[in-house]
Order: structure tokens, then C-alpha cells, then sequence
């Protein structure tokens, strides 16, 4: 029996609510003759069930269960027993609409260099989710049209700066030569981080208008304990320390998660941001970390250019300074960063700002 063309490779935990939908958009694209294909389900350690469902429901669904919950090193894992010439990650919140898988497989056999494809991934009410992932000027990463109406026109692939992974389909030989994703980030920006490295290496990625995906939106992301925010900026500043060096450490000082991170988190990120650096331990790191803290105060303080002993009006910068150290207070009492209702000022915050407005600037 001569091997399929593509592996499908569904990742899973506590996702059994979507499993059937999703593995019978995947039987109907096989079965209508879009391509030859197998599918494997990556387990992550579900406790709802899924195992006893997919194995009584899709026997001929490949299952593998996985030691520990993490979605990119359940992405390897699967792409690794990958057979064919390409394999589609889809999540199980997605449904594979008719032509879908037809028209992703003929995209990358007309582009040699193509290292991935995505259709068109709409949200059930009909709006886009996405179309592709950009990069905006600030560094961060967005997908393309988000929320907006599907004009319901097809068109020929186009060439994007990356494609989403809750349905795509890569090149296996590109995915290997790369060495996959990036199994720190666990989900969120590991597609970018790989699209950077694909980038680099002289491939580049499509979306495809005239497949369509629908997808549901944030499956597993809302079971768990992490926010996808804050699990996003983390793994941003992972991408920004491989690959945009003479931005990372004033970016990562201004970063929200930098920012409000427990220590804990801080120690055991900074190693990883190191090893991405080339910065072997660690010191190096650290010191561009200090002389970006001290740029980013004398910025925001009006020192920019200054030598130690020129200012005689040292009171009114202080003055200035607390005006802005009790702006940014405001704001994350407003926001309660990262949209959990628990995290209000400390009473030090709290007593701070109660004082810095009460009194006005210091002239």
C-alpha cells in the first residue's frame, strides 16, 4: 500500500466536545478523493475522555498519547511520524470545509518553495479569524483581517509572512530541515518563531483563499490555568531574543509580563532568553538588561544625553517621574492586567498613588 500524501496531525487535551466534528471534516476530505491521507491524534494528557471516544469512534485514527501537556512538542512528536510529503497540523476546535485540503496540497505542489499553506480560517458566525499572520512595526504579531466581514471571494495563493497552526500544511521536509517548533514556547507565537526560521532559510509561506477552515476559537486555551495573553508575551520575548537582537532588551523592558511576572517566572525564563542570545550564561544578558532599564528611565525622565551633575533642576524631574510611575498605576488598575479580577494594586501602589495625585508635580 503506497504511502498518503499527507498526515493529519491533530493535537488533543480535553478537547472531545470538537473531536467528532473536526475527524469528520478530515474522513470527509479523504473520502471525497481531495488527497491520500492518515490521521494521528497527539493525546496531551486528556482526563475527559477522549482517549475511550477516538479509539471507539475512529479506529483508524493513529493515537498516541503523550507524557505531558504541551502542544509544540506535540506538534513534533507528530509531524516526526509523519508520512508523505506534507503534514497538516489542525486543531480540534476546526472543520475542514469541502476543498479545503485539495486546494492547500496543490498550492504547495505548484510553489517548490513553499514551505507551509493556510486557507481562509473563518469564525461559525461567518467572520475571518485569519489570513495569515503579519508583522507589525512595533513587533508584535497579528492575524491578517481578524473580524472582518468573509467577502466570499477565492483568488489565487498569496504570499504571507506565516500561517496560523490551527490549520496548516507544511512541507515535511522544510518542517525537518528547520527542526520544527520551538518546544519552550509550549502554544502562542511558536508559529511565528517558526516562520521566522523558515524565513531564514529561504522558505516562505501562502494563504490560500480558495480552502476555508472554520474554527472555533480559544478549544483548550480557556480550560487552562495561563491566559493566552500572558502566555503570548512571554514567548514574544523568547522570539525576540533569537531574532531581533538590537531591539530585544529595550523591548523587554517595557514588556507587560517583564513587568508584572512573579520572580519565579523572571529565574526561569532568563536562561532560555540567554541561550537565544549566544549569551552563554547569562551575564551579558543582564548587563544589556541594566543599560536598557537606565535608558528607558533617563528617557522617560528627560535625562536623555545628560552627564551626572548638570541637572539643577533634579526636584522637578523626581516630580515628574512619580507623575508617570503613578500614570502607569492607573492604567493597571484599570486594565487589572491580564483581564484577571484579582489583580488590583497593592496597598504600597495604592498608598503611592493616593499621595502622588493628591499633592500634583513638585515645582
Amino acid at each position: 500500500m503506497a504511502a498518503p500524501r499527507v498526515t493529519v496531525v491533530v493535537v488533543n487535551w480535553n478537547g472531545r466536545e470538537f473531536l467528532s466534528a473536526c475527524l469528520r471534516s478530515v474522513a470527509a476530505a479523504a473520502a471525497a478523493g481531495e488527497t491520500t491521507l492518515r490521521t494521528i491524534l497527539i493525546d496531551n494528557g486528556s482526563s475527559d475522555g477522549s482517549q475511550a471516544f477516538v479509539q471507539r469512534e475512529f479506529p483508524d485514527v493513529g493515537f498516541v498519547q503523550h507524557e505531558r501537556n504541551d502542544y509544540t512538542a506535540a506538534n513534533n512528536l507528530g509531524v516526526a511520524r509523519a508520512e508523505g510529503d506534507y503534514a497538516l497540523l489542525l486543531n480540534t476546535d476546526a472543520v475542514l470545509r469541502p476543498g479545503c485540503l485539495r486546494a492547500l496540497v496543490a498550492a504547495l505542489d505548484a510553489d517548490p518553495r513553499a514551505a507551509a499553506a493556510a486557507p481562509k480560517i473563518v469564525f461559525p458566525d461567518g467572520r475571518i479569524c485569519t489570513t495569515g499572520i503579519e508583522q507589525r512595526a512595533d513587533l508584535y504579531w497579528v492575524d491578517r483581517d481578524q473580524g472582518k466581514a468573509d467577502p466570499g471571494t477565492a483568488g489565487p495563493a498569496q504570499r504571507v509572512f506565516g500561517v496560523s497552526g490551527c490549520c496548516a500544511l507544511f512541507r515535511t521536509a522544510a518542517w525537518r530541515a528547520v527542526g520544527g517548533q520551538d518546544e519552550d514556547f509550549h502554544m502562542y507565537y511558536e508559529d511565528v518563531e517558526l516562520a521566522l526560521r523558515l524565513g531564514a532559510a529561504g522558505w516562505h509561506a501562502l494563504y490560500v483563499p480558495a480552502g476555508v477552515c472554520e474554527h472555533i476559537g480559544h478549544g483548550s486555551i480557556a480550560k487552562a490555568p495561563t491566559w493566552k495573553d500572558e502566555l503570548g508575551e512571554r514567548n514574544r520575548l523568547l522570539v525576540l531574543a533569537r531574532h531581533f537582537g538590537d531591539r530585544f532588551a529595550a523591548e523587554l523592558v517595557r514588556s507587560p509580563w517583564f513587568q508584572s511576572a512573579r520572580p519565579e517566572q523572571v529565574r526561569e525564563l532568563l536562561p532560555k532568553l540567554a541561550a537565544r542570545r549566544g549569551q552563554g550564561s547569562g551575564e551579558a544578558l543582564l548587563l544589556d538588561l541594566l543599560l536598557a532599564l537606565r535608558d528607558q528611565v533617563r528617557d522617560y525622565a528627560g535625562e536623555i544625553g545628560a552627564q551626572w551633575g548638570e541637572h539643577r533642576n533634579l526636584p522637578k524631574i523626581l516630580g515628574e517621574r512619580e507623575q508617570w510611575i503613578a500614570l502607569l498605576l492607573e492604567e493597571v488598575a484599570r486594565l487589572r492586567l491580564w483581564r484577571l479580577p484579582g489583580k488590583r494594586l497593592k496597598p504600597a501602589e495604592k498608598a503611592f498613588l493616593e499621595r502622588v495625585r493628591g499633592r500634583g508635580p513638585r515645582s
